[in-house]
């Protein structure tokens, strides 16, 4: 007769298996034993656990507490952050981890049960990179825990037949938290005027070598350092320079009602922040359509702009775009946010955070479209939808001399790789990095964090 037992479990599965087998098996597999040799079965150890099996492209651990398995997905999944981790083939090696704790039955070294099958479903629906954990072994793992983890609602999972509590870890460092939050508290809220009579409002946080950041999409100087979007790479940069942010016109703290919104007013009011600031010249962080107003900058005055960090940035709108259907989405994208921005949750917001930050908590997409509300009007949306749409700068790129780090996600869903690259192609001084992700932004949840960090703070450092 079996014997049964509770036990803490941790299912394991390489992201991507079946596609990375087709470009040769016998790279991966070697390149796999050397992962689960080297890494996780002595991080297993350490925490007490036992590799029930391997399973080729995953594992079945079992742990005898809830702490201990905690602990040990955490470092697993830590140690693959790394941007220098050895586990390539060639591209980077990430898992997904799966946590519960439940009854099990036990056959000799094997072990089967709800508490397996809840563990494999949970590490189906994981992020690449990423953890999740039943409420169950989080109660049972106790409250020293609470600061990493984030509440991703009930999930019904396959062939489960109760929904499951579900709540996924949280990797950013609790010193980056705090000073998130130290700098979020300090700031203070400046005004300036532009040649057209509208008021910009802008900050400064940080000490060292300047770095402008041009507006994303839309923002608001107080609200943004708790969206996933933009908060990380502010946060890190303000960490080692002089970090100027300011809200564009039609949303934020800046005028809602300025007349002219305009590409080439984006332009002007980015050189306004400039003189506002008293800087000669600086490099400056762009983030979506900041990229493109940031190219334009630099080619109209580059004696003011050393470099330009661009992240999902794109030379062409969708309006001006070959594709049909992209042209067919720009007016229907329009349309919703005119008509629905305002709507309650479930509402278009959530859906466009969920685009811009599909890997962030479900927690943090919830606060961030919430907050969307207060950054910009539906009618405002409107305006600023046509601008960013008819976006075309390709005539300019090559007249942009400075060094530019352009950087993208393979999977953004919000701008395609391909416009990242059409961007690095037509400028005459770029490097273009490709980052196995699906955000549009960087979150730091994103297990390609650490790299893309390490990327721009090197590029910042080299082109004050």
């Amino acid at each position: 007769m079996n014997q049964r037992r509770l036990a803490a479990i941790l299912s394991l599965d390489v992201v991507g298996f079946s596609r990375m087998m087709q470009g040769g098996s016998r790279a991966l597999l070697k390149t796999l034993n050397t992962l689960y040799r080297d890494l996780v079965t002595p991080i297993i150890g350490q925490h007490h656990g036992r590799v029930v099996k391997l399973l080729g492209d995953g594992a079945l651990i079992e742990f005898p507490s809830a702490g201990h398995a905690l602990e040990g997905a955490i470092a697993i999944q830590t140690q693959l952050r790394e941007p220098d981790h050895p586990y390539l083939v060639p591209e980077r090696i990430q898992l997904r981890a799966g946590l519960h704790v439940g009854d099990v039955a036990v056959d000799g070294e094997d072990i089967f049960g709800d508490g397996v099958n809840i563990a494999a479903r949970l590490q189906a629906a994981a992020e690449p990179g990423g953890i999740l954990v039943s409420k169950v072994l989080c109660d049972l793992a106790g409250s020293d825990y609470a600061n990493r983890l984030h509440r991703e609602g009930l999930r019904t999972l396959k062939g489960i037949a109760q929904p499951i509590e579900v709540l996924s870890i949280n990797f950013t460092d609790e010193g980056v938290s705090k000073s998130r939050v130290d700098f979020a508290k300090t700031q203070e809220i400046r005004y300036c005027q532009t040649d057209d009579g509208i008021s910009l409002a802008w900050s400064a946080v940080g000490d060292g070598s300047p770095v402008v950041k041009a507006p994303s999409w839309i923002g608001h100087l107080e609200l943004d350092w708790r969206n996933p979007a933009v908060a990380p790479i502010c946060t890190s940069v303000a960490q080692h320079h002089r970090l100027i942010r300011f809200d564009a016109r039609l949303n934020g703290l800046s005028d809602w009602d300025a007349e002219t919104c305009t590409f080439d007013r984006f332009v002007d009011d980015l050189e306004t922040i400039f003189d506002a600031a008293g800087l000669k010249r600086a490099p400056i962080l762009a983030i979506s359509q900041g990229s493109a107003v940031a190219a334009t900058f630099a080619a109209r005055r580059p004696d003011r702009v050393s470099a330009i960090v661009m992240i999902g940035g794109f030379p062409v709108g969708r309006a001006k775009r070959k594709s049909p259907k992209d042209v067919e989405r720009a007016l229907a994208m329009k349309q919703m946010m005119t008509a629905g921005w305002d709507d309650e949750y479930p509402s278009l917001r959530d859906l466009m955070a969920q685009i811009i930050v599909p890997s962030a908590s479900q927690e943090a997409r919830r606060q961030y479209a919430k907050d969307m509300s207060q950054m910009i009007s539906p009618e405002n949306m409107g305006r600023y939808r046509d601008v960013i749409d008819q976006i075309d700068i390709r005539q300019t790129l090559s007249k942009v001399e400075v060094p530019c780090l352009v950087c993208h996600a393979t999977g953004d869903r919000m701008q395609p790789v391909d416009q990242g690259r059409l961007f690095a192609k037509g400028l005459p001084n770029a490097k273009f990095i490709a980052y196995e992700s699906s955000n549009h932004a960087m979150p730091d949840n994103d297990p390609e964090w650490p790299r893309f960090e390490r990327d721009a703070l090197a590029f910042l450092a080299e082109n004050k």
